[in-house]
């Protein structure tokens, strides 16, 4: 499993309960609930491989939220808030960069990241053009970490491209944009080198 830190450093006490959750998270993404084994792990698709020069056609579902902090204070409102700006920035680096061309998403809230409705979503999305589907969960492990799990699907192959996992400390507007400009940077890295590959 891949772990990279947004923040600079982790104390031992952040150790601890990032570890003390791990169970936890672990259970989360083996419940099925974040693309199944029905999609197997490959590298980017002969058939959905944009050509060198060519736009890499992408879409990005909105992420699902999750928190299992156990915090008494309830943070619904702001983290839905946080997570639309973090959504908007992601999809505003897509389109910035020439190197790729963003394909809106047909999947408003709660969009599926498994079983038969990704399927779905995952044929839908081809239709309407794109070649890389972005899903995505951020989960709240504690008060001091969080983690955003990330995939990206070939939509004609539904096979999964990359899984990249992420763990950011904090919760407040600064935490949440450190962690979509790392999140945003390592993505489209990845979609080039794994395009690059074929």
């Amino acid at each position: 499993m891949e772990r990279l830190i947004v923040s600079p450093q982790f104390s031992h006490g952040d150790r601890v309960i990032a570890m003390r959750h791990a169970s936890l998270l672990h259970a989360f993404t083996t419940a099925g609930l974040f693309i199944g084994p029905f999609l197997g792990s490959s590298l980017i698709s002969d058939a959905s491989a944009a050509t060198p020069g060519q736009a890499l056609a992408v879409s990005v579902d909105d992420f699902n939220y999750v928190d299992t902090s156990n915090e008494p204070t309830d943070q619904t409102a702001v983290h839905q808030t946080r997570l639309q700006i973090f959504m908007t920035a992601l999809r505003d680096d897509v389109t910035a960069d020439p190197r790729f061309e963003l394909v809106p998403s047909s999947c408003a809230s709660n969009c599926p990241t498994d079983g038969p409705a990704l399927r779905d979503q995952l044929r839908a999305t081809s239709q309407a053009g794109s070649q890389i589907l972005i899903i995505g969960i951020v989960h709240k492990l504690s008060t001091l970490v969080q983690v955003v799990r990330i995939a990206a699907v070939d939509t004609t192959a539904q096979r999964v491209v990359f899984r990249k996992y992420f763990q950011f400390r904090g919760d407040n507007d600064e935490a949440w944009l450190r962690a979509e400009r790392f999140v945003s940077e390592e993505v489209r890295r990845r979609l080039l080198e794994s395009r690059s590959q074929r």
